[in-house]
């Protein structure tokens, strides 16, 4: 079975996936899927491996972001952080990706640009509670 090269176009531009990208990830010569369209049909089992393409493409989105919300998770509890407090030390770094413990790393190890901002931007109270559970948790047990 032949399908129209239209449809096939239509499905990557809609995933927005690249010919090169596909020909990457089935290990055809690009070359060849690119010749398709002068053939004006694609085999059938390019539709089946661009399916296949979308659906891993989505499962590393998702298993991306689960990563990112159990880091942040992570994050907070080993810091002892109240959601506020949190999103208090992540707006002092507005405009940037980091998080509350990114932020906190970078400042224990001395980032000038980090101390700056976070001993100008967070409350007293804040950065001392943040200061007394970092020690807390490298006291020896």
């Amino acid at each position: 079975m032949k399908i129209n090269h239209l449809l096939f176009n239509k499905i990557l531009t809609t995933k927005k996936i690249t010919k090169k990208a596909f020909s990457d990830y089935a290990k055809i010569p690009y070359y060849t899927v690119a010749g398709w369209k002068k053939s004006g049909t694609v085999p059938a089992y390019a539709m089946v491996i661009a399916r296949d393409m979308v659906y891993r493409k989505m499962l590393d989105e998702k298993a991306k972001q689960q990563m990112q919300r159990e880091l942040k998770d992570a994050s907070t509890m080993e810091l002892n952080l109240l959601p506020k407090e949190k999103k208090r030390i992540e707006g002092a770094f507005w405009g940037t990706n980091y998080i509350a413990e990114e932020i906190v790393q970078e400042v224990l190890k001395g980032n000038s640009k980090f101390v700056k901002q976070f001993n100008e931007n967070v409350p007293k109270e804040l950065r001392e509670k943040v200061m007394k559970s970092r020690r807390d948790l490298n006291a020896p047990r």
